[in-house]
């Protein structure tokens, strides 16, 4: 590995780039100065839109789509963004499948689907980024709060991937130790879903000591702490406004 050229622009892969977390997370490397990769998986539209948006503020942007559930998919997006800009500084894995798979229905499809996305494509997205990286690269994983908890039967598939992906971080961080940094955010409720009640909403936040659901730049200002934080690898910072405290 070498040492990237301080004179060029950080390019900043961002995976489930399009929409959501993802739109907000691709915006903030925007207005850092980044070239920022926005992938998607299933949102053209979405992702055109947010890249003419930043494009007409100046920032240079490039669109990928791939379908994460794919085996070669990992190794497709870093060889076309290693095609275009010739370097990656840093990937943001925030692609993730969270679906409803109650406990005693769940199907070997089903299992398959949500670990290809939410843990085989992540770790192959890392080891392609790492061998393209030069010294001072970073890399930070999108977990879930719920990695930590173990009270939903209804998301069984889900957090195990979640739980099994923090743990890859670790252990992927103390192989590619020195040159390159991999961490993890572990977001609480930031984006709750419009079809959530004000009950469920309450019982929600009985379980946070902050008393106060989280926003996307929460999660966004983790992030960035991790990108810029030479001495932080390893770590799953968790941002839920305290609920593992309660967990």
């Amino acid at each position: 590995m070498t040492s990237a050229s301080a004179s060029e622009p950080r390019v900043t892969v961002v995976t489930g780039g399009a929409r959501r977390l993802g739109a907000a997370i691709v915006r903030s490397f925007a207005e850092r100065g980044d070239v920022v990769v926005i992938h998607h998986g299933s949102s053209p539209e979405k992702a055109k839109t947010l890249a003419d948006e930043l494009r007409s503020a100046g920032a240079t942007i490039h669109v990928l789509q791939s379908d994460l559930s794919e085996r070669d998919a990992p190794k497709q997006i870093i060889d076309e963004v290693m095609k275009v800009f010739a370097r990656i500084d840093t990937l943001i894995s925030s692609a993730s499948i969270m679906r409803s798979t109650p406990f005693g229905a769940v199907t070997p499809e089903q299992w398959d689907e949500i670990h290809a996305v939410n843990l085989r494509a992540p770790f192959f997205l890392m080891q392609a980024a790492a061998r393209c990286m030069s010294v001072g690269g970073c890399i930070v994983q999108l977990s879930d709060h719920l990695a930590f908890e173990s009270i939903y039967p209804t998301l069984i598939p889900h957090q195990v991937s979640k739980s099994a992906l923090s743990q890859m971080v670790r252990s992927i961080a103390e192989a590619v130790a020195p040159d390159i940094r991999v961490n993890a955010v572990a977001p609480g409720m930031v984006l709750p879903p419009d079809s959530m009640s004000s009950e469920s909403r309450q019982r929600f936040l009985n379980d946070v000591p902050l008393g106060v659901i989280g926003s996307p730049q929460d999660v966004i200002d983790a992030i960035h702490y991790l990108v810029n934080a030479p001495y932080v690898t390893g770590t799953v910072l968790r941002v839920d406004g305290g609920r593992h405290l309660r967990r």
